[in-house]
Parts: C-alpha cells; sequence; structure tokens
C-alpha cells in the first residue's frame, strides 16, 4: 500500500518567506525602501546594499544607518478535495524584528562600506490548522475504510518553522572621476533553518464505537468480527496502517555559509541625473543537517529518514542585477525607477516535486524580474515624503507550486517620510502593503485504486513597518 501521508516537516516555505526580491532574495533592507521601493541608484547610507558605487558621493566623514522592520505577511489555501475536514487553510509569517545595519566611512575618492541584513528569509510560518498536505493522505482513510463503517477522522498537527540567511558585506568603493565610480566587495551569509514539530492521534471516527486508531479498530473491531480470508486481509489491512500513521516528530536545524561576490557601478553624468548598477553573483550555499529527532524515518522506505544528521542539501541564492536611476526633476522633485534580473533558472534551489529532485527547467520557465517607480518630495529642508509602485513577476510555472512552497507576482505599494533632526541625525518612517497576484495548480490524488482531480488556489498579502536612524559624523 501506498504511504497514507506525504512528509510535511520539510517546509520549503522556509527559504520562500521573501517579501520583496525574488524566489530566495529579499530586497527590503532598509526604511527608505519601505517608503520608496526603489533604491537602485541611492546616494544615501542606504546605498551600502543598493547601490555601492555611489557612496563616493557621501559628504566625507563617517556615516551610520541603523533600520528595523516589522513585517506581517497572511497566506491562504484552498483546496476542494472533498475528504478534507476544511479547504480552506490560513497561515501567517510574522518577523517582528528584521534589521539593517550599514556603515561607510568617506575621505576623498574612496569609501570603504559594512552592511549587515537578512539578505533572504527572516521569519517563522505558523500554520494552526496544518496545511492540505498535511491532512490529504489522512482524509484519505475515510474514503478507503468508508465499507467498514468509518465517516471522518482527525489529528493533532503542531509545526513551526524558521529560516534567516544572514549577510555581513563588505567592500570598497573609488571614484575615477566626477562622473564614474567603482566598488567591489562580498559578502558573507549565514544560513540557518529550523524545523521543529509533530503529528500524532491520527484517529477515524466510526459507525460501532466512535474515534480509535485506524489500525486499532481494523484489528480489534472489524477483523474480530470477521473469518477466513476476510479476517486476514483486514489484520494486514490493520499493520500497513498502523505503520503509515504512527506518530512523527522532527526536532532538526540546517546550516551553511557561503561567500557572495558583489560589484557595482556609478554614473553620474550631471549633478541632476545618477545611474546605479549591482551585480551580485550566485551564492552556492550548501546546508548541513543537524538533527536531533527525526520522526520521518516512518516515512521512508530506505529507513534513513528524511533529516538524516549531517546530510547536505544545496539551496542557492541567485545571481542578481539592479539597474536604477535618480532625476532630479526641480529641487524640490526626485524622481527614480529601477530594474531587477534573478537568475533563478541557473541557481540550484534543492527544488523537489513530490518528495522527488526536479531540474530548474522543468518548474521555471523564465527568471524573476522587478520593475519599480518612486519619488521623493522635499516638503522643507528638513522634512520629504515620499511612495513608490514596485511590480514583481514570477517565471515560475505550474508545477513549481505546492502548498509548501508556491511563488506569486505582486504588487508593492510603499509610503514614509524621512525628517532631519539636524545635520546629523535623520529619521526614516515607512509602510509598505503588497497585493499578491492569486494562482493555482491542478493535480490527481490517489485514494486507494481511485484517482480524484484536486485544484489548489494560493493567495497571500503582506505588510511592513519600518524605521530607521541615518548618523552622519
Amino acid at each position: 500500500m501506498k504511504k497514507l501521508f506525504v512528509l510535511f516537516f520539510v517546509f520549503c516555505f522556509a527559504a520562500n518567506t521573501a517579501y520583496t526580491g525574488g524566489i530566495m532574495t529579499n530586497t527590503n533592507q532598509s526604511a527608505s525602501y519601505i517608503r520608496m521601493p526603489v533604491r537602485d541608484a541611492s546616494l544615501n547610507i542606504d546605498a551600502v546594499y543598493y547601490n555601492p558605487a555611489g557612496l563616493t558621493s557621501l559628504p566625507d566623514g563617517f556615516h551610520l544607518s541603523l533600520n528595523n522592520q516589522t513585517i506581517l505577511q497572511n497566506r491562504s489555501i484552498r483546496n476542494d478535495f472533498n475528504y478534507l475536514n476544511h479547504n480552506e487553510f490560513e497561515g501567517s509569517v510574522t518577523a517582528p524584528f528584521f534589521p539593517g545595519v550599514y556603515a561607510a566611512y568617506k575621505t576623498g575618492n574612496l569609501a570603504v562600506s559594512f552592511g549587515f541584513n537578512p539578505v533572504g528569509g527572516g521569519g517563522g510560518a505558523l500554520y494552526e490548522d496544518g496545511l492540505p498536505s498535511f491532512e490529504a493522505d489522512v482524509a484519505g482513510l475515510v474514503p478507503m475504510l468508508s465499507a467498514y463503517g468509518v465517516s471522518g477522522y482527525r489529528n493533532d498537527i503542531n509545526f513551526e518553522g524558521t529560516s534567516i540567511f544572514y549577510g555581513g558585506q563588505l567592500g570598497v568603493s573609488y571614484a575615477v572621476n566626477e562622473v564614474l565610480s567603482f566598488y567591489g566587495g562580498a559578502r558573507y551569509v549565514i544560513a540557518n533553518n529550523s524545523y521543529e514539530g509533530y503529528l500524532r492521534n491520527i484517529e477515524v471516527n466510526t459507525a460501532n464505537v466512535g474515534w480509535m486508531r485506524p489500525g486499532s479498530y481494523l484489528r480489534d473491531v472489524v477483523a474480530a468480527n470477521l473469518s477466513g480470508t476476510e479476517r486476514e486481509i483486514a489484520l494486514a489491512t490493520a499493520d500497513v496502517i498502523d505503520a503509515a500513521t504512527a506518530d512523527i516528530e522532527v526536532d532538526a536545524v540546517q546550516k551553511g555559509s557561503a561567500i557572495t561576490p558583489v560589484l557595482g557601478v556609478s554614473i553620474r553624468p550631471g549633478e541632476q541625473f545618477n545611474i546605479g548598477i549591482k551585480y551580485e553573483f550566485i551564492t552556492k550555499l550548501e546546508l548541513e543537517n543537524e538533527t536531533t529527532i527525526d520522526g520521518t524515518i516512518l516515512l521512508d522506505e530506505t529507513g534513513r529518514g528524511m533529516f538524516p544528521d549531517g546530510a547536505k542539501i544545496r539551496s542557492d541564492m541567485p545571481a542578481m542585477l539592479s539597474i536604477g536611476a535618480g532625476y532630479q526633476a526641480t529641487p524640490e522633485l526626485n524622481l527614480a525607477a529601477g530594474f531587477h534580473y534573478y537568475f533563478d533558472r541557473s541557481a540550484d534551489y534543492g527544488k523537489t516535486v513530490g518528495g522527488v529532485p526536479v531540474p530548474n527547467e522543468e518548474v521555471i520557465d523564465n527568471n524573476f524580474i522587478e520593475l519599480a517607480f518612486g519619488l521623493e518630495y522635499n516638503i522643507t529642508n528638513s522634512l520629504l515624503v515620499s511612495g513608490g509602485y514596485l511590480r514583481t513577476i514570477t517565471g515560475v510555472n505550474e508545477s513549481y507550486h505546492s502548498d509548501l512552497s508556491h511563488s506569486l507576482s505582486t504588487h508593492n505599494f510603499g509610503v514614509g517620510g524621512r525628517y532631519a533632526i539636524n545635520e546629523m541625525v535623520a529619521i526614516n518612517l515607512g509602510f509598505l502593503m503588497s497585493f499578491y497576484d492569486e494562482d493555482s495548480r491542478s493535480f490527481n490524488k490517489q485514494v486507494g485504486e481511485t484517482s480524484v482531480p484536486v485544484s489548489e488556489i494560493y493567495n497571500r498579502d503582506n505588510m511592513v513597518f519600518a524605521v530607521g536612524f541615518d548618523f552622519s559624523f
């Protein structure tokens, strides 16, 4: 008999919690970005991340920026499999602490800079009612055992998964002349995914005795009233169901690190116009399991489990190109535009379909892109307001999607402002709202010998609140 339920602890969402950015990459890296989500030609201190070559335009001296974001995301999954107890599953991702720290020292034509931020992940996901893939095979017990008087199921699920990829970036910017500057640097990425939870107490509702473990029901109630071949079949089925519905517990961590080279160019043909270009090389990241408990061995026919201690998996971050422009239309009004291109098809995300690794070309048709537009308006010398729009367009196809891992295109709107307390200190406040394009997949769910067509629909929404303090000395 095929296993009654699939492994649910391999939470691909852990690496798929990027808020703005590509499939794996976070680009919401400063409060200034949240208030105006197009910073690719920034000449302020957050250029450490967005336009590092442009740091040569800072005044001489030491510059520091301290930022934090609070991120709230809701996820909705609808699944029309008839036997589920409920067809709508709601989840939440919360990241109350999402820091961004930038420092730069500028003297003459030279700037040395450092940045630290969550370049990937950054939150934990909670589905209080589980997910369709958690329950679909358990729900399949109902039609499989309906001839024995089974009419419903229940189970106890608890799961917490978190993911965070921190990056520390160090580099040097040099101005060849007033027009052209270059940057060279590297980011050291440290990744940490954690998985902790259980699936317990799978029971079915029976006409005769109420709630029981399905194997025990077949053995103690059904088989007790049968004889001969029918009794032997019921007992054999009970043994299989016992193994397939045994309690599962997981406590595992995945850790790894890698280096990302980063190059940048800043072109400033005039005081009113500037262009920023940045290229981040692929981060070839390998994560190693540190496993305390791996109850998934019960689901793996090899007896190896899904989190073997010491085993390694790939979880790359893709190469990324950003190009942006800023134009000072009037002394009060600054306009900005940006374009981002993520080389997803060249990265190994460790993507699996049905537990089997698949090449990118089977699940990703096109690379992920972003387009952004924004403006800042100086109301006074101390106060400016800003806003912007960012459009993300994913390139994955239907085969990529599952309730554990899906990539959706978005519309993002950011607003906020900056207030200079004095010449040395300024505060940035921002709010960003993301609206996701609903997407779906259709597939067949095997229930015994019957193939049942299923449709699953995915959607999300996202809110970000940010505050940042910029200092110049």
